[in-house]
């Protein structure tokens, strides 16, 4: 599950149905692995954190998932909620058309 304590990287997420946002370190093919394979997420991408815990970036990119730019949103509230620190520009959407 994502905490604000995770330390500088690049991360994987999804968000499943609870809204709960799950991070891994960056990998191929990771997305679908983060809850299981075949279990149904809402939403998916990739995100930066800085070396003071911040997000840098995040967005929607998942192959595996395709969501559409809407999803980030509700991904950024739950982060905050959970004490997230996002830069203002951090959020970079992804069109998959």
């Amino acid at each position: 599950m994502y905490s604000s304590t995770l330390p500088e990287g690049e991360y994987v997420f999804v968000q499943d149905a609870n809204e709960v946002v799950w991070v891994l370190p960056n990998g191929p093919h990771y997305h679908p692995r983060i809850l299981g394979n075949a279990t149904a997420v809402a939403a998916a991408g990739e995100m930066i954190v800085g070396h003071d815990g911040e997000i840098l970036e995040i967005n929607n990119l998942s192959g595996t998932f395709e969501f559409g730019p809407e999803v980030l949103a509700g991904v950024v509230n739950w982060l905050r909620l959970q004490g997230a620190n996002i830069r203002d520009d951090a959020v970079h959407e992804f069109n998959w058309e």
